[in-house]
C-alpha cells in the first residue's frame, strides 16, 4: 500500500513500485534503458540475473531503504493503513511488501504488532497482533523474495512461512487487499487457498476467502469465482478511499 510523502526539498514523495525497483536494478547493472533488458527477459528474470552478476542484492535493498523511509507523520495520515489497524477482530495480517509501513503506523495507532519474518520469530505465545512478512524484510534479507529463482522455490509452498500460512488458515477467513493475477506467486496463493478451502467448507457464506478489487469487470469476477474467492467491489476513482470506506464498514 502506497504512502506518500514529501521530502526536505520540498520534493513529492512515494515509495518505488516494483517496476521502478527493477528499473533501478538495471541502472545499478550499468544498463540505462532498462527495456533493453525487458526485450531479453521477464522482470524476475533481471532480477535473478542482477543477484549472478552482483552476488547478492545489497546495493538493491540499499537502495530501497532510502526510497522507503516515509515519516512518521505520512504513516500517521494514511487512511488505508488507519483503517487496517482499526481491525480489532483480525490479529493476523500477511504482507509481500518489503517496507516497514504496517508495523510502524500500526504503532502510531496504538496497536503494536509482532512481527514475524522467518521461523525464529514464530512460536510465541503472546495472543497479540502478528505482521507475517511473508516475502521477507529489509532486516531479513535472506528471506527476501525477490528473483524467479527465489519465486519457484516459495511456489512450492513448502517452507516455514508457508507452513504458518496453511495453519493460519484453519478456522479463519481470508480477505486479499491489494493484489491481482499479474503477481505469478499470489495467483498461485490463490489457488492453494482455493483448494485447502474446499476441503474446508463450513462458513456462513459458502467461501472463506474475499478480496477487494477496484472497479471489477467481467474478468475478475469469473476467475475469481472459479477460485471460490468473492469479490468485494471497490467503486470509484480513488482506491485508497474506496477500499478505506469498505474497511470501515467491516470494523463497525
Amino acid at each position: 500500500m502506497s504512502v506518500k510523502w514529501t521530502n526536505g526539498a520540498g520534493t513529492p514523495q512515494a515509495g518505488p513500485s516494483w517496476s521502478q525497483m527493477v528499473d533501478e536494478a538495471a541502472r545499478i547493472l550499468g544498463v540505462e534503458d532498462p527495456e533493453l533488458l525487458r526485450m531479453r527477459g521477464t522482470d524476475l528474470q533481471i532480477l535473478e540475473y542482477f543477484q549472478i552478476k552482483k552476488k547478492n542484492f545489497a546495493p538493491l535493498i540499499n537502495w530501497m531503504v532510502r526510497h522507503l523511509d516515509a515519516p512518521a507523520s505520512a504513516l500517521a495520515s494514511s487512511i488505508l493503513h488507519q483503517k487496517l489497524a482499526a481491525l480489532s477482530e483480525c490479529p493476523i495480517f500477511y504482507t509481500t511488501n518489503y517496507d516497514e509501513f504496517l508495523e510502524k503506523s500500526f504503532g502510531l495507532f496504538g496497536r503494536p504488532a509482532k512481527i514475524i519474518a522467518s521461523e525464529e520469530d514464530m512460536g510465541s505465545r503472546n495472543p497479540g497482533t502478528e505482521i507475517v512478512k511473508f516475502h521477507g524484510d529489509f532486516n531479513n534479507p535472506d528471506e527476501m523474495v525477490m528473483s524467479e529463482g527465489h519465486y519457484y522455490r516459495r511456489m512450492r509452498l513448502d517452507g516455514p512461512m508457508d507452513l504458518k500460512l496453511r495453519s493460519d488458515l484453519f478456522g479463519r477467513a481470508v480477505l486479499f487487499i491489494g493484489y491481482s493475477f499479474r503477481d505469478i506467486n499470489i495467483a498461485y496463493l490463490f489457488q492453494t487457498v482455493n483448494e485447502m478451502f474446499q476441503k474446508l467448507p463450513n462458513s456462513f457464506s459458502g467461501r472463506r476467502a474475499y478480496i477487494i478489487v477496484q472497479n471489477p469487470s467481467d474478468f475478475e469476477y469469473r476467475l475469481f469465482h472459479r477460485r471460490n474467492i468473492e469479490i468485494i467491489p471497490a467503486y470509484g476513482t480513488d482506491r485508497s478511499a474506496a477500499v478505506a470506506e469498505i474497511l470501515s464498514d467491516m470494523a463497525a
